[in-house]
């Protein structure tokens, strides 16, 4: 049963499955064309075009008028997603004579409202924890809301019961050695999974760079690396989410110089 509004406790699931899968990651940040935030409703999805049509609720661009119909040139991982009939933000860029929408994210859907409330519970617990206190082997993790890569909102409650494993990447670290080689052996357990009949085995992916990483580029990430079926999740949100479940498992990071390093030994699970 979900806890009652307002009332935070942990989900019964052991951070006990502990696999060494990141250890270290990092990026420089470059220069890209000038964006503005804009947000509408998807009244179609144009394949042929690989475009979305939508009538903009709020935008920062005068050029994209509020109330206005616009189409937009979208990535092949949204136009997979559609989005259609549903509310989204994205930053709009104009280039090569076009609109372009990079990193959308759906506003409202299933779940959506219940993913803010848990997810203001998980922040006030994580704002109250000591600083010598976090997740540890057998201890139990806390409840958080995101977004998959076909643009759902998840619960990690919902794979409560089933044994999972957990690890951190974003989409950006090009060090073959980092998060491609973590991507690749969770692709890789997945299949030797499937192989010996582990059906009920999931794998969560969160990256640590949700605001370039929305569920378009993860969903594009995922087919790269042969990430496959309902049993694979590549979580995005928010970033104060992001920085709370850092804190919560007791990840170190670091900015330095436009370079954004992580630092992570980490594997999750339960039972």
């Amino acid at each position: 049963m979900p806890a009652a509004a307002g009332a935070y406790r942990p989900l019964k699931m052991k951070y006990s499955l502990f696999l060494p899968l990141l250890v270290f990651c990092g990026f420089v940040l470059g220069s890209v064309a000038q964006a503005a935030a804009v947000e509408g409703r998807v009244l179609s999805v144009l394949s042929d075009a690989r475009s979305f049509e939508l009538e903009l609720t709020a935008s920062e661009e005068p050029q994209l008028a509020v109330g206005s119909r616009q189409t937009f040139r979208v990535g092949a991982g949204d136009l997979s997603i559609g989005y259609a009939d549903r509310t989204v933000r994205a930053n709009a860029v104009f280039y090569a004579g076009r609109w372009n929408l990079e990193q959308i994210f759906p506003v409202d859907g299933l779940g959506a409202k219940a993913a803010r409330d848990v997810n203001d519970q998980l922040h006030r617990a994580t704002a109250s924890l000591s600083r010598r206190k976090f997740v540890r082997q057998g201890e139990y993790i806390p409840n958080f809301a995101m977004i998959d890569q076909r643009g759902d909102f998840l619960q990690i409650r919902q794979l409560q019961g089933r044994p999972f494993v957990l690890n951190f990447i974003f989409t950006r670290c090009t060090i073959p050695t980092m998060c491609p080689a973590s991507s690749m052996r969770m692709a890789q357990l997945q299949d030797a999974a499937r192989a010996t009949g582990m059906e009920d085995l999931q794998f969560v992916t969160i990256t640590f760079d949700p605001e370039f990483d929305s569920p378009g580029v993860l969903n594009q990430y995922a087919d790269g690396f042969g990430m496959e079926g309902d049993n694979f999740y590549l979580l995005t949100g928010d970033q104060t989410v992001v920085d709370d479940l850092l804190r919560q498992f007791g990840i170190l990071t670091m900015d330095e110089d436009g370079t954004a390093d992580r630092n992570l030994l980490l594997g999750g699970g339960s039972r």
